[in-house]
């Protein structure tokens, strides 16, 4: 397919991905398969921000922030934080080139928070996985659906110390379909919405912490290669989505020292109809003994409360702060 080169005006598309102000700034684009790509040296020079390319290595860096990506490889690295991107950054022309849906939705809020809507975060959600007789998995001796009740218990703890308002799906061990657990969160006018759950793999030697965002229109899941056609009502927020994501994923690797297995998309029925910014955390593996362990114990769940706790706190001020 030919490659065409454009200008591309911030009055045009960066305006509705970022809130860019167009007298500013010019940043150049190609379609790469139909798909809309930025230069990376561009994006760099927009955010005041040295640009090193060599080979399949990216790296744009400041005084604040150092970002890496991989030419054609779509895992980033964000302020020391995985992030999975929804396209592989590409190489055209030896010029090294970002999507512009990563940009707009990942990368700009991560790095320009106060471009997002300015809004107080009062009423919390907290969604504990499974429950009833959906168990969800299991590892050796414990159910995840009773460690994310536990883990959903103590970070509404941690959240109502910091003065918000929380509410949980559920306060025991009852059932709830996954669109019962969306209707919740519309009717309690919930500002941040996060769903708790516990992982499992084949692979015994896999732990860590993965947070989930909901896939935006037109892109591609972390697990998959097929783009979505059409929207869900959550993704009036993805930039918002993006930055809670970025926070509470930020802080649990922080407050817990797991390993970091980053920011990740996917079209949970969950995030999908959930009428707010909202993520799903993979608190860690039960397929790990050394990591069921910890999920189960006490002091873990407390730094995991506090991860989340101080993501959302994060989250809230980057939206408060002054331009």
């Amino acid at each position: 397919m030919k490659r065409t080169t454009y200008l591309l005006f911030l009055g045009g598309l960066l305006t509705a991905l970022g809130n860019v102000d167009s007298a500013r700034f010019q940043i150049r684009y190609r379609l790469l398969n139909d798909t809309k790509y930025l230069f990376m040296r561009d994006i760099a020079t927009y955010y005041g921000m040295s640009y090193a390319h060599g080979g399949k290595s990216v790296t744009l860096s400041s005084k604040y922030s150092r970002l890496r990506f991989t030419i054609g490889r779509r895992q980033s690295v964000l302020n020391g934080i995985k992030a999975h991107l929804s396209f592989a950054p590409a190489l055209s022309r030896g010029e090294a080139m970002l999507s512009a849906s990563d940009f707009g939705l990942l990368l700009d809020p991560v790095l320009r928070p106060n471009a997002l809507p300015r809004k107080a975060v009062r009423r919390v959600m907290i969604d504990p996985g499974h429950g009833g007789k959906d168990r969800g998995t299991k590892g050796a001796r414990f159910t995840e659906k009773e460690i994310c009740l536990q883990i959903a218990r103590r970070t509404a703890d941690a959240l109502s110390r910091r003065g918000y308002e929380v509410t949980l799906t559920r306060d025991r061990d009852r059932g709830l379909s996954l669109e019962e657990r969306a209707a919740l969160c519309r009717r309690s006018g919930a500002d941040v919405f996060i769903s708790i759950h516990a992982n499992y793999v084949g692979t015994p030697s896999v732990r860590g912490i993965e947070t989930f965002l909901v896939t935006p229109k037109g892109t591609a899941s972390t697990y998959s290669t097929k783009a979505s056609s059409s929207a869900c009502s959550n993704n009036r927020f993805d930039k918002e989505n993006a930055r809670l994501a970025y926070e509470i994923q930020k802080n649990l690797v922080r407050m817990t020292g797991a390993e970091d297995r980053g920011i990740k998309h996917a079209r949970f029925l969950v995030l999908r109809k959930t009428a707010c910014p909202a993520v799903l955390v993979e608190t860690g593996f039960m397929s790990n003994r050394a990591e069921e362990g910890l999920l189960a114990s006490a002091a873990y769940q407390q730094r995991l409360a506090a991860g989340i706790a101080e993501g959302v706190a994060r989250y809230e001020q980057s939206l408060l702060k002054k331009p």
